[in-house]
């Protein structure tokens, strides 16, 4: 049975991990009547920018970490040192990286961006210190999820919260119509959260340098999770570059607006995956498995169930409240809505798949794998945008999705065994997508309200009918009186 500290730090994870998406939607709401989408098309590009230097200046060093949590959770003072020394040696690579960017940084944008519309000084330069401070701070929230420390957690990435709505209004309110204000907004904030996690590591587990024999093992393990993060990266914000080559920065405007509506989704699947992460790690560790269990498959099986409920709603409730609220030339982005969500009905196998690679350490096998899904999502991207434009983007990232799995699977398969119920996570997510595509290409834009209300219903249906004895142990878990206990802080 789900147990009630699962259903309460699912509660808190879910809630503040859709943080972000509420400072993004929340300023979202200014950017589109501030900025025109030819300066918000810009934002867009530097804030995928950062996104791609915040993996490389991670090193990967945060999974490392959480897996060097769980093999030494029993011994205090080395988890201690092991912690220090990776966070040390994360500043001292974040530091290589920004001066190597701050050298070359704009010979790489000339090549990447021919004109004068997208400059490295001082937009680019701004986001790559805003991705050293983000990747420091993402490595200690990180930590505090596999702690079980749900109250700490929801006290930090508050602050990051006010941080980041303060200071990027600010900035937008003094430089309005200008870059300057959202990316200097975006980087104060980040400044702020650093400190905080770097004064936490300090506090808790001081600063020492990481011995050749462990620097090695982390170096093991992190480099192919880095390869894989970057190539990952790519599946998920390559489009705005190939768009901006093929078409223009309103277009890209258009493209990243709606990648932030589907950030809703993101974040609160994101949420309930920080919750049962560590569950399913303790559950395959503890029992020594080696294949699929009753207990393991409950709670992927219970994401599905989840995932399901969110992004219909999601697709419905968004384009009928959004346009009350934002400039009409950002309106078209709605219709791209549903597709682009319905790619998330695959999230809760990929966290199946990726679970083993993980607590395994077969981490190896991943660079492989997302290097043949980059080039063939990099490729799809190329020909479908040059033909269709914004919806061959997501055209493109639909079936990268598919194949990422696909690949998953064959690699994980080889040390881990999977037995799970097919119609649960493969066939009810692809029947609800054929379903989804279907009824939206043959009808207008004028009925699309009705028909997601439909498409909604429908899915609503199939997971009361298939997903039945999951949705019944949480209404039961959420409705029965208990008291509540002391979180963990």
């Amino acid at each position: 049975m789900i147990s009630k500290s699962l259903i309460k730090s699912s509660f808190i994870y879910t809630i503040i991990g859709s943080l972000p998406l509420v400072s993004g939607f929340f300023l979202l709401l200014f950017y589109t009547n501030y900025l025109t989408t030819t300066t918000y098309g810009a934002l867009v590009i530097f804030v995928s920018f950062t996104g791609f230097l915040q993996v490389l200046i991670n090193l990967g060093l945060d999974a490392y970490i959480s897996i060097s949590y769980f093999d030494n959770r029993r011994n205090n003072e080395k988890l201690k040192k092991k912690i220090s020394a990776i966070t040390g040696y994360l500043i001292i690579w974040g530091l290589f990286i920004t001066l190597l960017f701050s050298i070359f940084g704009e010979n790489l944008f000339s090549l990447l961006f021919q004109g004068k519309d997208i400059l490295f000084y001082p937009y680019g330069f701004m986001s790559v210190l805003t991705a050293f401070f983000n990747s420091y701070f993402k490595t200690y929230s990180n930590l505090l999820i596999n702690q079980e420390k749900p109250v700490r957690f929801a006290i930090v990435n508050l602050a990051n919260f006010v941080m980041t709505i303060a200071f990027s209004l600010t900035g937008l309110f003094l430089f309005p119509n200008t870059l300057i204000g959202p990316m200097w907004g975006r980087m104060l904030s980040g400044i702020g959260i650093f400190l905080i996690a770097f004064f936490s590591f300090y506090k808790e587990s001081g600063m020492r340098i990481l011995p050749d024999k462990e620097l090695k093992k982390a170096m093991q393990f992190s480099i192919p999770v880095l390869i894989f993060f970057l190539f990952s990266w790519s599946i998920s914000n390559i489009y705005p570059f190939i768009l901006k080559h093929f078409m223009t920065l309103q277009d890209v405007a258009i493209l990243g607006l709606v990648f932030q509506f589907t950030l809703l989704v993101e974040f609160v699947l994101n949420g309930m995956s920080s919750s049962i992460t560590p569950k399913t790690y303790s559950i395959i560790k503890d029992q020594e498995l080696t294949g699929s269990t009753p207990e393991l498959n409950k709670y992927f099986s219970g994401f599905n169930a989840f995932a399901l409920l969110i992004i219909p709603a999601a697709t419905f409730f968004i384009p009928l409240i959004l346009p009350l609220l934002i400039n009409k030339d950002y309106q078209s982005s709605f219709i791209f809505l549903s597709v682009l969500n319905i790619g998330f009905m695959s999230r809760g196998l990929y966290n199946y798949l990726l679970t083993p690679i993980y607590l395994f350490k077969k981490t190896s096998i991943l660079p492989k794998m997302y290097l043949i899904t980059a080039i063939i999502q990099i490729l799809l991207s190329i020909i479908l945008i040059k033909h269709f434009g914004i919806w061959g983007a997501i055209s493109a990232n639909l079936l990268t999705k598919i194949i990422q799995n696909f690949l998953l699977y064959l690699g994980a398969r080889k040390f881990f065994t999977f037995r799970f119920n097919t119609i649960k996570f493969i066939w009810l997510p692809l029947i609800v997508t054929v379903a989804v595509i279907s009824s939206e290409y043959f009808v207008s834009n004028q009925n699309l309200n009705l028909v997601r209300l439909a498409q909604m219903v429908f899915t609503y249906i199939l997971v009361y009918v298939f997903y039945n004895n999951e949705i019944l142990i949480i209404i039961k878990e959420l409705s029965s009186k208990y008291k509540i206990r002391k979180l963990n802080y």
